[in-house]
């Protein structure tokens, strides 16, 4: 998280607040109540996402700040602040959504499948990034032979999942990637965030 704009919150004062107070996040009850009920598992996941979007969650969802308030912090328009803070909203949930691994355990794990060092590569890869370009970037190797060869893993994965439980999350993760969240760690630079707030939001 970045320095300057992380507010401690306990969570069980948090429920209270919401259970307690008329919510001001009149835009979105229904994130309200979702962050609101899986409050210790999203402040797991905060430092996994961008730390400006991190910031945004905490200042919206966690002290009830509205949207107009924040842009008037960061000096940025409301546009851009929904933007930012929808981006992030997608982004813990997709991570709500598959089971929470370690590099350490897919390194260790996913040769047993068997899977070369290079389909490894590509799987940590999207697992870190889930975008493609990125992967391809990183490991010098074209993006077209990352996407078949994440594919071919992702199959093979199923395949092994249904066989041996011990893989069963591992075939869930790559799958829900596959299944149309594509790029959804990708951070994405906005130009109006440069120079505002410390740090550019990606």
């Amino acid at each position: 998280m970045s320095g300057n704009y992380v507010i401690s919150v306990d969570p069980s004062e948090l429920a209270n607040r919401f259970s307690t107070q008329e919510s001001c996040v009149d835009e979105a009850a229904e994130e309200v109540d979702f962050f609101t009920e899986n409050l210790e598992k999203v402040n797991a996941l905060l430092p996994k996402i961008p730390e400006r979007e991190a910031d945004l969650i905490e200042l919206y969802f966690f002290t009830g700040l509205r949207q107009g308030a924040i842009a008037q912090i960061f000096e940025v328009t409301q546009a851009a602040i929904s933007y930012r803070l929808d981006r992030g909203i997608q982004r813990i949930k997709f991570l709500l959504s598959i089971p929470q691994v370690t590099e350490e355990e897919l390194r260790t794990d996913l040769p047993l499948v068997p899977f070369r060092p290079v389909d490894v590569d590509i799987l940590v890869g999207m697992w870190v990034t889930t975008c493609q370009s990125e992967v391809a970037t990183r490991l010098n190797l074209t993006q077209g032979n990352v996407r078949h060869r994440f594919f071919e893993a992702v199959k093979t994965l199923a395949k092994k999942g249904a066989e041996d439980e011990k893989f069963a999350p591992y075939a869930k993760i790559f799958t829900s990637i596959s299944d149309k969240n594509f790029t959804i760690l990708k951070f994405v630079e906005l130009p109006q965030w440069k120079g505002r707030g410390q740090d550019c939001c990606f």
